[in-house]
């Protein structure tokens, strides 16, 4: 009897012992490396319909934002590259330059190192803007569960723009001295990318919210962005 309980509780600790040492391997393992960055060249990203634009009376930064790149959050963006301190005093009239986005950071000085990211960026931007009307379409004719049946074509966009911004934000996580890392820039990117794998899904809070967030988190992202370049990546 002895020797049988000797047995039982020596299995027991060879059992727990391997648990153990089975959670610590788990926890750490590394994260999953991120996706391929996809090969974009500066020509890939469709520019807005017009590279100039004039500011007509009864408009502002934000609708020539929206017109010009798919969101008004991208008003900040606009600002810098135009050399806006103040949009509030901003007069009707003034000519404004609306460039493909990699064009805006070329010409901002970006280095190099960093542009195939901000073009990967810029096309997973155009491409989500792309396919927001036909996921809007299918979200006003789901049913009462809320959630939309999307098209293949829709859902491949999302999750392939999702997967180009992850891969782009380890592009920008490298950054090495004398370069800073874009932590707002990034923080921002990696919320669109968060919410575009939502839309994939059909998973949404309210009928627009989480399909407006990426626009405005896109905006913003590449606002910081633009700024960290122009401030000479720091």
């Amino acid at each position: 009897m002895r020797t049988s309980t000797v047995l039982t509780i020596g299995a027991f600790l060879l059992l727990a012992g391997c648990d153990r040492a089975s959670r610590k391997s788990a926890a750490a393992a590394p994260p999953p490396p991120p996706p391929p960055l996809p090969v974009v060249a500066i020509t890939d990203v469709p520019p807005p319909p017009t590279p100039d634009v004039e500011l007509k009376p009864g408009s502002n930064l934000g609708i020539v934002a929206q017109e010009a790149y798919g969101h008004e959050r991208f008003s900040g963006f606009l600002s810098v590259i135009n050399g806006i301190t103040d949009p509030t005093r901003i007069r009707d009239g003034t000519e404004l330059k609306t460039p493909a986005i990699p064009i805006a950071f070329q010409e901002a000085g970006v280095d190099a190192t960093y542009q195939p990211a901000i073009n990967a960026l810029a096309k997973a931007a155009t491409d989500y803007f792309a396919q927001s009307g036909a996921f809007r379409g299918a979200l006003t004719a789901s049913t009462e569960s809320g959630k939309p049946e999307l098209s293949s074509a829709v859902t491949a966009a999302f999750i392939s723009s999702a997967d180009a911004v992850d891969a782009a934000v380890a592009v920008l996580e490298g950054a090495a001295p004398p370069h800073t890392v874009p932590k707002k820039s990034i923080e921002q990117f990696r919320q669109a990318s968060a919410h575009l794998r939502k839309l994939a899904k059909g998973d949404i809070a309210t009928d627009d919210y989480t399909q407006d967030t990426v626009g405005q988190r896109f905006g913003l992202g590449f606002t910081n962005a633009i700024l960290w370049t122009k401030d000479g990546h720091q």
